[in-house]
């Protein structure tokens, strides 16, 4: 029996990739180099670019009016924006979630569609600005009619935040850690990776206790960070949390992005003696500093964010600059592995996006894509307008225990036409939002070691209370 995450998608695959646009995109896009691996995760994006803020097809549509997400289009269609960079040195996160919630909604419409309606993506380029997210998001609220929205990533969402509210859209980002969400999601905004402020609690809780590294508790730490807003996210609470730990901040210095050289900034570095040094910056940045350490003779250890601790990261790395240093992910969901989902998924996405691996926040996407499609589906079924203030409003319904368990669009849509209440339960967690739209996961402490990174611990949730 064929798998019911792929459903019948790849048959329909071209003809879906048309109608969206998707075959230029994905070719446009194909070939990026900082595509990162295997699941989930916690950063996002920076990078320009040159857009107008979206280079999407809208389905063959001009979309709705711009009030609140009007489905009427000339074809029956119900939209979904895909609001991320396409365009610039982070295109590739547009990469990454892309291909996940076209596969989904190709499975939706294989199973009927939200109320007879075909699900159509529509492309919004942020270029990773402010400025062009801010057009993007416009667009497809005022001219495509979006029902919801993919994204976007932290380094945009407050830009945009305000467009979901003041226009009731809904918003699932697969990306978006930034802790400026803490305390305003949960209405229109919700997101299927964990804060910052959950990943810096589990950096800090990483160093200073030896059970999570295998190395030793640190208790002293000196932080470098990149001074854009997705870096920033993380600084606060790496260093409250520890200090609450017992540990010491030496300092917290901030780094321009973007440098040829940041030789100076780790001479500040080391004139604090730190055992060990967190490094909150791109890639690129990351690459600088520590290759400049290491010529500078620095003993210490390092500790990177979820954006480094990748493939990608060490492949353009030197593994005697890279030997020993820490890293954090979001662990693998223990049930969705334990059942054979997770690989189910691998095969299925790698298989209809063409990848070789499965990449960063592709899970997460999957999680975000299935429960904002579960949301329609029930506005839909219970006869509601199929706006967004109806579809956010059954987000958290969707989502949430103590309903019967699905994990995944078909079997959740079958269980709400059955009139049964349905709890989802994803890929990367259980996906359940707080009152806020954040979810809890587990993280993984890795380790560098030869050019690839092994798990030396993890941290459940509870660890971080």
């Amino acid at each position: 029996m064929e798998s019911p995450i792929v459903g019948n998608v790849l048959m329909e695959r071209r003809k879906f990739l048309i109608r969206t646009g998707g075959l230029a995109t994905v070719a446009g896009l194909a070939g990026c180099s900082s595509d990162g691996s295997d699941g989930s995760d916690g950063g996002d994006d920076g990078g320009d670019g040159s857009s107008d803020g979206g280079d999407g097809s809208d389905g063959g549509s001009d979309g709705g009016d711009g009030d609140g997400g009007s489905t009427d289009g000339e074809a029956g269609e119900i939209k979904v924006g895909v609001l991320l960079p396409f365009s610039g040195n982070y295109a590739w996160v547009g990469e990454n979630v892309l291909p996940v919630v076209q596969m989904i909604a190709e499975e939706i419409n294989g199973q009927g569609g939200i109320g007879g309606k075909d699900v159509t993506v529509v492309q919004g380029d942020t270029e990773a600005s402010p400025d062009a997210s801010l057009s993007a998001t416009q667009r497809l609220i005022e001219v495509e009619g979006v029902a919801g929205v993919i994204g976007p990533t932290s380094i945009t969402m407050s830009a945009v935040f305000d467009q979901f509210t003041e226009n009731e859209i809904p918003s699932v980002t697969p990306t978006a850690g930034t802790t400026s969400l803490d305390d305003r999601g949960g209405e229109f905004v919700y997101r299927t990776v964990p804060s910052d402020s959950l990943g810096g609690r589990a950096i800090a809780k990483g160093a200073r206790e030896q059970q999570y590294n295998t190395v030793q508790s640190y208790s002293r730490m000196t932080m470098l960070v990149g001074d854009k807003e997705v870096f920033q996210s993380f600084k606060a609470p790496i260093s409250s949390s520890f200090e609450e730990f017992g540990g010491t901040v030496a300092e917290a210095m901030d780094i321009r992005t973007g440098k040829s050289s940041y030789q100076s900034e780790v001479q500040s570095m080391m004139s604090t003696n730190p055992e060990i040094t967190v490094l909150v910056a791109s890639i690129e940045d990351s690459i600088k500093v520590m290759e400049a350490a290491f010529q500078a003779g620095y003993e210490g250890n390092w500790f990177l964010t979820q954006d480094q601790t990748n493939q990608d990261y060490l492949s353009q790395s030197e593994n005697q600059v890279t030997d020993g240093v820490l890293g954090l992910q979001e662990a693998t969901f223990q049930e969705a592995q334990e059942s054979g989902r997770l690989e189910e998924f691998d095969s299925a996405i790698q298989k209809y996006a063409g990848w070789d691996e499965t990449k960063l926040f592709a899970t997460n996407t999957y999680d975000a894509m299935n429960v904002l499609g579960l949301a329609m589906k029930k506005t839909a079924t219970d006869g509601d307008g199929l706006t967004g203030a109806n579809i956010a409003g059954n987000i958290q319904g969707v989502a949430n225990p103590p309903d019967q368990a699905v994990t995944d669009y078909a079997d959740g849509a079958s269980a709400i036409e059955d009139g049964t209440d349905v709890d989802y339960r994803g890929l990367a967690g259980p996906i359940d939002f707080d009152e806020v739209g954040d979810i809890r996961a587990p993280f993984s402490i890795q380790m560098a070691e030869g050019g690839e990174w092994t798990e030396a611990a993890r941290l459940p949730p509870e660890a971080l209370q």
